[in-house]
């Protein structure tokens, strides 16, 4: 008898490999720089804490920061549009105090490339507006630019999200151009997709009221103030010099409970010296405002009282 044997083929299985997670699609959300308004004294400097929001990025070199003097070339994030999916907001509690100033970063912080701070001259012109002195005849500063190569520090905040955040080792001073300043953020993720967005702030010069007062007038209905208004010398001749031709605010209230409310302006002198007389009210509290500009801070005098 013969015996045949059957042989049934072994169907191979078939391997499954699962798909690869879909890429984060490469965004920025936010830029934050601390202080918000830097305001710089005669022998202050600040160091600014910069966190950028992003997802996406590729590796630990994947964002790139550069800040310098100027306007963005660009719109600036804050107010384009807000997409359909916003990313989160930044840390409620805020970056870490900024170290002080002379005080080396850490080792693994920000490698920052900035060029070597020399006085500069405030290059805006001169004029009813205050925007500053003209530049000297000597050659140009070079303009400063800080490229922060490496995060200080990185934190996941969920659905992709980054915190990268950001000590720029160079400190601004009054040396530094006053005006707009410009932060441009830049993501990089994988098959070379890249993307920029910019934030601005604006870098002051301290301004100081001095010597104010608040007088009786001749006439027993008017009430004389009086005082200076002076402001960081940029070219570091001196700490303070005189503001000249600049707008102030007179500010009164009847009692310290009230509103403060303005009756009156006046406008410095080449000294920056400046005397005006308020009609109409003769008792209550008074105080002298500065507004400010782009480059120099505003400033409140205390609360007077009239004195004889």
């Amino acid at each position: 008898m013969t015996r045949s044997l059957l042989l049934v083929p072994l169907a191979a299985g078939v391997l499954t490999v699962p798909a690869p997670p879909p890429e984060t699609e490469l965004a920025i959300s936010s830029i934050t720089v601390r202080p918000a308004e830097p305001v710089v004294g005669p022998h202050d400097s600040v160091r600014l804490v910069i966190d950028v929001i992003a997802r996406g990025a590729r590796d630990r070199n994947g964002v790139t920061v550069k800040v310098e003097p100027g306007k963005p070339p660009g719109p600036v994030l804050a107010d384009k549009q807000p997409s359909p999916e916003t990313g989160p907001s930044a840390d409620p509690d805020g970056p870490p105090e900024p170290s002080p100033a002379g005080e080396t970063p850490p080792a693994d912080g920000v490698e920052a490339r900035p060029v070597a701070p020399a006085p500069f001259a405030d290059t805006h012109p001169a004029g009813p507006d205050g925007t500053g002195q003209p530049a000297p005849a000597a050659a140009p500063a070079p303009r400063p630019v800080w490229t922060a190569a490496k995060p200080l520090s990185t934190a996941r905040m969920g659905d992709g999200w980054e915190t990268w955040r950001f000590l720029p080792d160079k400190q601004l001073t009054r040396y530094y151009p006053a005006g707009t300043w410009t932060i441009t953020a830049t993501a990089r993720g994988t098959g070379g997709a890249k993307i920029t967005e910019y934030a601005s702030f604006q870098f002051r010069r301290d301004t100081k009221l001095s010597s104010v007062r608040a007088e009786r007038g001749r006439n027993s209905g008017a009430v004389r103030l009086r005082g200076q208004l002076r402001r960081v010398d940029p070219r570091g001749y001196g700490d303070y010099g005189p503001f000249a031709r600049q707008p102030l605010e007179i500010l009164w209230r009847p009692d310290e409970s009230s509103r403060w409310t303005e009756v009156g302006r006046t406008t410095t002198d080449a000294s920056g010296t400046f005397m005006t007389t308020v009609t109409g009210r003769t008792g209550g509290l008074w105080r002298v405002r500065y507004p400010g500009t782009g480059h120099y801070a505003s400033d409140t005098s205390k609360p007077q009282q009239i004195t004889q």
